[in-house]
């Protein structure tokens, strides 16, 4: 899979640019998401064990997630040295 957000662009899985959402409208949030084939294929997976559709899935998963209120992080994320395999 190609990016094409050019050479000098952010890494690939940053924000392209800034999400612009008002909930105050009520009206639902519809982002468009891109996803690795391997991680395509995990999701879809689970999906499918939990017979519950990809937005359905996010939806209880960000549900679940509980966020650092004095950095909008979420709670308990693992930092870059947690996601490096043992060697």
């Amino acid at each position: 899979m190609s990016d094409r957000r050019g050479v000098g662009g952010p890494p690939r899985g940053t924000r392209f640019r800034p999400a612009t959402y008002d909930p105050s409208k009520g009206e639902a949030y519809r982002p468009g998401s891109n996803f690795e084939p391997k991680n395509a294929v995990k999701l879809l997976a689970m999906c499918e064990a939990a017979d519950i559709s990809v937005a359905g899935f996010l939806n209880a998963v960000v549900d679940l997630i509980e966020v650092d209120p004095s950095t909008g992080r979420p709670a308990g994320w693992p930092q870059a040295i947690q996601l490096k395999e043992a060697s």
